[in-house]
């Protein structure tokens, strides 16, 4: 009667052992390319489960010899290692862990409290019957691998190899099977990573015990006991280099799905191309650093402007002997020295990406020695490459050509090195001040293929892409003279390009508006005004047109009309849009006059595959007349050959179209170029406003970044034919006057003309 009360006691208090299987598991949110490449991973946990005939024989028996090596004929329970824990009972006074089976381990982990008592341990017994009776071995042995805790964020086999090994258990060898099999017992204690010494201890146990066992051969053995530690932290491994995408998706997911978005195992998929965006992200690089190192070395800190209190009343003499005594070897290996100490502060709290790491200048005279953050010296001898690093004076002026490293390096400097990932030698770089954005765009669709929010997301998350809104400068134009040709201008059209001056009342001195080049040409069509891009062509059409009208207009490619201009500075680009939008707007010339919405998250899928989210594409609007886009592309495609983006000859294509972009004093910089398949934009500048040099242009700047984008992706990009829509004729004129060619005529030129606009 006790007995059975007991039983029914403890039977009522037991949950039942089906529910495991809806237990889910905690899994990370994952983003990805179109491509289905790994953008990024957002949670506190990582899981991914594994089915019992994916899992190694080899680690399947290291896990028996470590835990419960008669896990497959017993009924659940051991009975020699409850015997075990009952002597220690009696001889400790305490419940202790320990004798469990994996049945048993499963049940205390999953299904009842993980609290050491005598009353848990029963708890544990009757629920591991019941589970040897609902389901196979094979099932909880996949329960048990699948969701237990390996350490450093880890859960399950899989996991736990991907983190710890860098590639998937299939692909491990029989030391590092074991190794993984040694973390369950103290994941945070006995860990390779953590302390190598007793991980080894318990991993060449569980290879003893395997041997032991016969489940190994002596050879096999001999090989792994005398492998070395292999383990190291392989955290996320993204495949795609786009943080400011994945951030932008994080953000999206929490706000529509809340925090539960980080653990159900909902997977992304953007409409981002892996390789694009890869060609992108370091064409961003690699431009802002040409353009930096292009303007001189700037001045880096030093540490006693850092420690001003221990340098405080010092001449500079003085300050630079204590910098010295400071950083001496005999310091340096003391650790003792607490301004040495808060220099590795420092070094400690800097971000390390993309090859680069921070150190501190100990040596400057023959060569360059670096302290490290973690206490190595690097030496570094001088090179011809530095003759770039000529002091920075201002974004015009640089100082002369140094020489050797104490020509602008002192002791205590701290300084950025770059590893080249290729020759893996060290040299002294910067970080760029400038910045810049990059996005593209399937003109078609809408979907954003490739996007790049700054130099380094890791030192600024600001996303310049959407964020941002600098001026545009002539990437405005093209959207001033498609309202000219909608009004009955044509590329033929005359406008005088001449001195003009404004007296505005709101102006503080009289507005004297001048082309780039200072020259002033005369009369010229407005073919050779767009693709040239004069300032006083555009300044005295937007005159005669009127600014309301073109405001008006430009709404069309999804312009803000509040926020543009209401005065002809608009003709030259002081209107604010960020390159996303100013991307979408050239999409409308790129696809013949219709307006797509750009998007970015194409599906989403929970984790069983069931769709959540699917993108709707709809059909994309006509806004403006699709001659006009013709007509503004043909232009924009002869700018690319002899006008401010003639550099685009470089790729040897014609079918690209492109517009550069230059403000005031060079304060923001464009380029945006195109074909009907991929739009991308480029902007360069300063996130404070400043400007960036009086020889610097959206064609210096922004248009080399585009260039090395696209130079690699060629044969990814299908050539654009584009034949003229109906309703163009194609018309002989004279070169000079615009007017229609006659036998007089000494250099005539073909131009298209909208057939209720062909000139008499």
């Amino acid at each position: 009667m006790g007995l059975s009360s007991l039983n029914l006691y403890i039977d009522s208090k037991l949950p039942n052992e089906e529910t495991i299987k809806d237990i889910e598991l905690q899994i990370p949110l994952k983003i990805f390319s179109s491509d289905g490449k790994l953008i990024g991973e957002f949670g506190e946990k990582r899981r991914t489960a594994l089915s019992f005939n994916d899992i190694p024989n080899h680690y399947i028996n290291a896990v028996l010899a470590a835990e419960d090596d008669n896990f497959f004929s017993h009924s659940g329970v051991s009975y020699s290692g409850l015997i075990r824990s009952l002597y220690r009972l009696v001889v400790s006074g305490k419940v202790q862990g320990g004798g469990s089976t994996i049945t048993m381990q499963v049940a205390g982990n999953y299904l009842t409290s993980r609290d050491v008592s005598l009353f848990r341990k029963v708890k544990d017994i009757f629920l591991a019957y019941r589970l040897e009776e609902t389901y196979s071995k094979e099932e909880i042995f996949e329960f048990y691998v699948n969701r237990i805790f390996f350490g450093n964020r880890a859960y399950g086999i899989a996991a736990a190899s991907e983190v710890y090994y860098g590639k998937p258990l299939s692909k491990l060898d029989l030391a590092q099977w074991a190794m993984i099999a040694a973390l369950p017992k103290a994941p945070s204690t006995i860990n390779p990573l953590v302390n190598p010494k007793r991980a080894l201890i318990r991993r060449n146990w569980i290879l003893k015990r395997m041997l032991e066992l016969e489940f190994i051969h002596p050879e096999q053995f001999q090989l792994a006991i005398e492998a070395p530690i292999t383990a190291n932290y392989y955290g996320l491994v993204s495949e795609v280099e786009a943080p400011y995408v994945a951030e932008e998706v994080r953000r999206y997911m929490i706000q529509e799905y809340g925090l539960k978005a980080y653990s159900e195992g909902l997977e992304v998929f953007t409409t981002i191309d892996s390789k694009f965006q890869n060609h992108a992200s370091k064409a961003v690089e690699r431009g802002l650093e040409t353009y930096d190192k292009r303007h001189g070395f700037r001045k880096p800190d030093n540490i006693s402007d850092l420690f001003p209190e221990k340098f405080l009343e010092s001449s500079r003499e003085e300050q630079l002997a204590e910098i010295e005594n400071t950083l001496s070897v005999e310091s340096i290996n003391g650790a003792e020295d607490s301004g040495l100490l808060s220099v590795f502060d420092i070094l400690e709290g800097v971000t390390e990406n993309k090859g680069r790491f921070m150190g501190v200048v100990i040596n400057n005279k023959t060569s360059l020695e670096i302290l490290t953050k973690s206490g190595e010296i690097t030496t570094i001898s001088w090179a011809e490459e530095l003759s770039w690093a000529r002091p920075y004076i201002s974004e015009n002026r640089r100082g002369t050509k140094p020489r050797a490293y104490e020509d602008i390096l002192v002791l205590g400097d701290l300084v950025w090195l770059k590893q080249d990932e290729f020759t893996q030698t060290l040299s002294l770089t910067q970080i760029p001040e400038a910045q810049s954005a990059l996005i593209s765009l399937d003109p078609k669709s809408g979907s954003i293929i490739a996007l790049v929010g700054g130099y380094d997301f890791f030192l600024s998350k600001f996303n310049r892409v959407e964020q941002s809104s600098p001026l545009l400068g002539s990437n405005f134009k093209p959207f001033l003279y498609a309202a000219a040709f909608s009004d009955g201008y044509t590329p033929a059209s005359l406008i005088n390009d001449a001195p003009i001056v404004f007296e505005d009342k709101a102006l503080e001195e009289k507005w004297r508006p001048r082309n780039a080049s200072g020259k002033f040409y005369g009369l010229t069509r407005l073919r050779e005004g767009l693709l040239q891009s004069r300032n006083l062509v555009s300044v005295r059409l937007l005159r005669e047109l009127g600014v309301e009208r073109v405001r008006s207009y430009t709404e069309k490619f999804g312009f803000d009309r509040q926020r543009l201009p209401a005065d002809l500075s608009l003709s030259l680009g002081t209107a604010s849009l960020n390159p996303l939008s100013n991307a979408a707007a050239y999409s409308v010339f790129a696809n013949g006059g219709k307006k797509i919405e750009p998007y970015l998250i194409s599906k989403i899928i929970d984790r069983s595959g069931v769709i959540l989210f699917q993108k709707k594409l709809k059909e994309p609007e006509q806004v403006i007349d699709p001659r006009i886009a013709f007509l503004i592309t043909d232009i924009l495609k002869e700018a690319a050959v002899r006008g401010t983006a003639r550099k685009v000859l470089e790729l040897e294509r014609n079918d690209f179209a492109g517009k550069t972009g230059t403000t005031n004093d060079a304060e923001s910089t464009w380029f945006t170029g195109y074909n009907e398949n991929i739009v991308t934009s480029v902007w360069v500048g300063f996130d404070q406003p400043k400007s960036l040099g009086d020889r610097e242009f959206g064609s210096s700047t922004a248009l080399p970044i585009w260039l090395d984008y696209k130079a690699d992706l060629l044969d990814q990009i299908p050539i654009s034919i584009t034949l003229p829509p109906k309703g163009l004729s194609i018309i002989k004129i004279d070169k000079d006057s615009g007017k229609l060619a006659n036998q007089t005529t000494i250099e005539p030129i073909f131009e298209y003309f909208l057939e209720e606009n062909i000139p008499n």
